[in-house]
């Protein structure tokens, strides 16, 4: 295999979320080669390859759009806040998570 094709792979894995029996059909290879392929590479490497930042999503530097951006988000926070309670109301259980509790057996 090309490295070409297994660029291809770990970005169709990695950005799109494919997986390895959907790759395995892709690219007409054993899901578990693939699967070998992936697991063989370190993963800060694949990570590294896959986190590359456009600069069209940079952030701005204009102090007023950063405040206008932060109070949409804080508005955001309190809807879903405020969401949260009335849909804990009319069902009767919390819906918050629990912070501190185990995973049951």
């Amino acid at each position: 295999m090309d490295k070409k094709t297994a660029a291809q792979i770990i970005e169709d894995h990695m950005v799109h979320g494919l997986s390895y029996r959907s790759l395995g059909k892709k690219y007409g290879i054993p899901h578990v080669t693939v699967y070998r392929m992936l697991m063989g590479k370190p993963k800060k490497q694949v990570q590294l390859e896959a986190l590359t930042i456009p600069e069209a999503d940079a952030l701005p530097d204009d102090v007023t759009v950063l405040k206008e951006a932060l109070r949409k988000a804080r508005l955001l926070i309190e809807l879903q806040n405020l969401m949260l309670d009335i849909s804990s109301k009319e069902l009767g259980i919390d819906l918050r998570k629990k912070h501190g509790t185990r995973q049951s057996k």
